[in-house]
């Protein structure tokens, strides 16, 4: 889990640079379970010689919850469940980005090869530019994830530097305050 781990201070920067410059920020927490996997799932289990209940993220379980050391939601921040890979696979999720009129979603999470590069294809599929932050992201895996994050930002997105993507939001801020550096 340690890479996994490692990850959440950059992903604790982006949400505080995000709330800085008035972003919205959503939270999305994966639930597995016998009664919630559709049958592409539970196929997978089996051929692993797996049950439902051997997922790490299953239901009522702490890997289902929000990892304690990502900070918390504030008042008005959604947190959703989801049920597989894909965070737009929540009706929600996208309903809400365009009710707040959001044209561009920012991926971030655990998994890069699964949950992270699923969200990016779905956010791209359904209209929205979707922008990686590469440090934001990790796997137990360094080569699949690498993989996913190629075939993010040349099929669905952009993979950029947590770095570049808060300079970008502070610059963007400037500007619109008439601030000049």
């Amino acid at each position: 889990m340690g890479p996994l781990q490692e990850a959440v201070g950059e992903i604790n920067r982006l949400i505080t640079a995000a709330r800085e410059i008035g972003a919205r920020v959503v939270y999305v927490v994966v639930e597995h379970g016998g009664g919630l996997d559709l049958p592409p799932y539970q196929a997978r289990y089996a051929r692993r010689g797996m049950t439902p209940e051997d997922t790490i993220c299953h239901e009522g379980t702490w890997g289902a919850q929000r990892y304690a050391g990502v900070l918390p939601p504030e008042q008005g921040e959604p947190q959703l469940v989801k049920h597989g890979y894909d965070a737009f696979q929540i009706s929600d999720l996208e309903t809400t980005l365009r009710r707040w009129g959001v044209r561009t979603v920012v991926v971030t999470g655990v998994v890069t090869e699964l949950c992270v590069r699923a969200t990016a294809f779905s956010a791209f599929e359904k209209g929205f530019f979707a922008v990686v932050p590469r440090e934001s992201t990790a796997s137990l895996d360094p080569e699949s994830a690498r993989d996913a994050l190629s075939s993010i930002e040349h099929w669905y997105g952009d993979v950029i530097g947590l770095d570049d993507l808060i300079r970008t939001w502070a610059m963007g801020a400037q500007s619109r305050s008439g601030v000049t550096a």
